[in-house]
């Protein structure tokens, strides 16, 4: 394959799905071009002053340098700002362009790629290793265009003075610039993978304890959750150690390289001054100058170690977008015009047919399940616990791949439903979904932009929430804390419930939602929910399956599948 044909790295697209625009990213580098510029002048012309004036020139002789040492002082800091300025704009815009594409490209999936993401693992991948591709522009971008700018700078500024001193400066350079970076990148790539993955296994870990830990106490297995959250945070705390040794030695090298270059003008300084063919101002800027030509080059072991970071972070967030952010539209194609939102199909049939559902092959929980839901169809799953309900209803929704067998919304097999149009016809209801920091009216039109407050207090006063929203300060405008942390557990429940209920899709999967309840009211939306003859929550049309434990509470005519414990 061609270079021209070939496909771009993972780093390479992500940096793409920044979109920085070049103008920004070229002002970034300029001012920080001006900045190592302004102190790199600073640092020859203070030479220049102090080794002049030690030959008791005329004053007057030494004006003009000492008002570039004032101005070149007060211009440095203010450059720096602005570079600073300038320099995380770039970075932080990127980032939030960056996220944004990722949660477009996450909503275009038709795999069940995400589904099968732990959630640490998916938090760590678009928060840290989202958050590694702004500091690679910080750390990594810019530092090395800088680096190759200032290069040519200051053997620009060496070469009239000295030779000799040009090349102890460019050999010099070539080792902090080439070998320490080298080295550094070097140590990172070695270890990174292993610093990365273990810290998405922390991460996992230690949200699953969090989720589930009434549940895992009960169980008897907390305390070996807890001993396997140690294990790894000790896995990661020693990658990280295994990383910091390396860099060390490569961050040495750059010290190494500036007492060359020194040793290297001093030789050359000595030369001229025995020759009587340079000024006190020329040997004292071959003396001094050298120690501030690192400036640039001192940051690219760190630059060669985030590059490191960056590909390994890029690679991740590759394979959680899959290649839809690598579709540019071509650049002088119009604007395409917005397309109008699909329609919901007002019925729609499910059906599964020889279905092998489960997260791995090795461990089904579902084995050939014929299945068929027409329109209005109402179906009640029970069975113990871990026997696989929910992960059939993830099957269901399309969320989860059969293992074996076929899934078929309206005829369309699983995998393969066209997106939005089919898809939008399931909504499932998961136990663990995600009440948002944001007001309750927002957290109902997640599902449904167009709603409406008059339909938002009808689905609140469905679900038996109307009281709790008279009771609230601000109605429909009071804030909810993070994933529901100033609610119940069971107002959490009816607010997910209501906002499938606005959904009003053709097919709606429960699970479990009337857990965290007091028993009566649990099963009254237990059976408003499975009786055809009651609109209250759903239309009679709409298909609905409700995993649930309270087989008492399932209306009489209502079928219900059992499922039995994998062993």
């Amino acid at each position: 394959m061609s270079a021209l044909t070939a496909p771009a790295s993972p780093l390479r697209r992500t940096v793409g799905a920044l979109e920085i625009p070049r103008a920004r990213l070229l002002a970034a580098v300029l001012a920080a071009c001006a900045t190592l510029a302004s102190a790199f002048a600073l640092a020859a012309v203070s030479a220049y002053l102090v080794t002049r004036a030690w030959t008791m020139p005329p004053v007057l002789d030494l004006t003009v340098a000492v008002v570039m040492v004032r101005a070149l002082g007060v211009s440095r800091g203010v450059l720096r700002w602005l570079e600073r300025m300038l320099t995380h704009d770039v970075a932080l815009r990127g980032v939030v362009s960056l996220r944004t594409n990722l949660f477009t490209a996450l909503a275009a999936r038709t795999d069940d790629g995400l589904t099968r993401l732990r959630r640490g693992d998916l938090l760590s991948r678009l928060g840290d290793d989202a958050q590694e591709l702004g500091d690679h522009v910080i750390t990594a971008v810019v530092p090395g265009l800088v680096a190759a700018v200032m290069t040519v700078v200051v053997l620009a500024t060496f070469a009239p003075l000295s030779l000799p001193a040009a090349a102890a400066m460019l050999v010099s350079l070539l080792v902090a610039s080439g070998i320490a970076p080298w080295a550094s990148y070097r140590a990172a790539r070695l270890a990174e993978q292993a610093v990365v993955t273990s810290r998405a296994q922390v991460g996992a870990q230690a949200l699953t304890i969090l989720d589930d830990a009434t549940a895992l106490q009960v169980q008897g297995r907390l305390d070996g959750a807890v001993a396997s959250l140690r294990t790894r945070q000790a896995e990661h705390d020693l990658a990280l150690d295994r990383a910091a040794l390396p860099a060390a030695v490569a961050a040495a090298a750059v010290p190494l390289a500036m007492i060359l270059a020194v040793t290297g003008s001093l030789l050359a300084a000595g030369a001229l001054w025995v020759d009587g063919g340079a000024s006190a101002g020329q040997i004292g800027i071959l003396l001094l100058l050298p120690l501030s030509s690192f400036e640039a080059v001192t940051a690219l072991p760190a630059a060669a170690a985030q590059l490191a970071r960056s590909r390994a972070a890029a690679a991740r967030l590759d394979a959680l977008s899959g290649d839809v952010h690598d579709r540019p539209a071509p650049a002088d194609a119009p604007d395409p015009a917005p397309a109008p939102a699909p329609e919901r199909p007002h019925t729609a049939a499910l059906r599964a047919v020889g279905l092998t559902a489960g997260w791995s092959p090795d461990a089904p929980r579902v084995t050939g399940l014929d299945l068929e839901l027409p329109p209005g169809a109402r179906l009640a799953v029970v069975g113990p616990s871990g026997c696989g309900k929910s992960t059939l209803l993830a099957t269901l929704a399309g969320l989860l791949d059969p293992l074996a067998g076929r899934v078929e919304l309206d005829g369309e097999p699983l995998p393969g439903w066209s997106v939005p149009e089919i898809r939008a016809g399931v909504t499932m209801f998961a136990e663990d979904g995600h009440v948002f920091a944001t007001t309750v009216r927002e957290n109902l039109r997640v599902v449904r932009g167009d709603l409406g407050d008059d339909t938002a207090r009808a689905a609140l006063s469905a679900v038996g929430l109307d009281d709790w929203l008279e009771a609230l300060p601000r109605g429909l405008d009071t804030m909810l804390g993070p994933d529901g942390t100033t609610i119940s557990g069971g107002e959490r429940r009816r607010l997910l419930l209501a906002r499938a209920v606005v959904r009003r899709g053709p097919i709606l999967l429960l699970d479990e939602p009337t857990e965290h309840l007091d028993t009566a009211r649990g099963d009254a939306l237990l059976r408003a929910l499975l009786d055809p003859r009651d609109t209250s929550l759903v239309p009679a049309d709409s298909t609905v399956v409700v995993v649930t434990h309270r087989v008492e509470a399932v209306p009489a005519d209502t079928p219900i599948l059992r499922l039995e414990e994998t062993r």
